[in-house]
């Protein structure tokens, strides 16, 4: 097929995404995809909720005169925050957004569920939203609790998202509302090294809140890449950080807000 051919894609509703052929038999069709992953992070009542919404795509695209699924992409697209709104119309809003357009029927849910998230977890269930609850815990690793329950290590995130970030995999919309916001947020985490010699990861207060738009940021990050990721992208993930050191997967041990800005994990 010529590299200058311009492929006719097919958005179908659930996010699939196919190239038309025409019906001639040189070309063959490929499914790519284009979805959205919702998070959110839950606050107490007087703190802040938060909100984000990552793209997630890989198109058909020409290569080398053959159709093929191109580079995945993932883009913050969508942030927002929110307190002193009851829990019943937290769940009312989450599933109004992953109806609206472009999200309908291209969407998957994820929320923090630690603590109050566990509420708010229940209250989705019982309206039939399927989601995914993500539990921070210690550590560096996840499993699967059960078939709604994740526990991850926040320490096991944090630094998934930083290698994102690093390598690229991530980036922000050029237009993104409240992108400063996120990234105070993410630079408010410090590596701690406890008297047992072991390295975590605590975080303060940014000036904007308690961190809830990095928290959600964090979440997200994490179910493309590891909940559902497409499986060869997944082993291409892995073997980039088996390369890397801990304290260079985090641009660590100083304050990893002040030192992304330097090697250029955060744009």
């Amino acid at each position: 097929m010529p590299e200058n051919v311009e492929l006719d894609l097919v958005y179908l509703p659930d996010g699939r995404v196919v190239n038309e052929t025409n019906e001639d038999p040189a070309i063959e069709r490929i499914t790519g995809h284009k979805n959205y992953w919702v998070e959110t992070d839950l606050g107490q009542a007087n703190d802040f909720s938060a909100v984000t919404v990552l793209k997630d795509e890989a198109l058909p695209i020409i290569d080398d005169a053959k159709v093929i699924v191109g580079p995945r992409e993932r883009s913050i697209v969508y942030a927002d925050r929110f307190r002193g709104v009851s829990y019943v119309d937290v769940v009312d809003h989450l599933i109004r957004l992953t109806n609206a357009l472009p999200f309908g029927g291209k969407t998957e849910l994820s929320i923090d569920g630690t603590s109050i998230g566990r509420v708010v977890s229940d209250m989705l269930w019982d309206q039939g939203v399927d989601h995914k609850a993500v539990q921070m815990t210690g550590g560096q690793d996840w499993r699967k609790a059960s078939a709604r329950y994740i526990n991850a290590g926040k320490t096991f995130m944090i630094e998934n998202l930083a290698v994102l970030f690093a390598s690229g995999d991530i980036k922000f919309a050029h237009d993104l509302p409240l992108r400063q916001e996120i990234e105070e947020d993410l630079a408010s985490f410090t590596l701690t090294t406890t008297a047992a010699q072991n390295q975590i990861i605590t975080q303060s207060r940014s000036s904007t809140g308690h961190g809830d738009l990095g928290i959600a940021l964090i979440v997200g990050a994490f179910a493309p890449q590891y909940l559902k990721p497409p499986r060869e992208e997944l082993d291409r993930f892995l073997s980039k950080v088996s390369k890397l050191s801990f304290v260079n997967r985090l641009c660590l041990p100083s304050r990893i807000g002040s030192v992304v800005k330097t090697i250029g994990i955060l744009p």
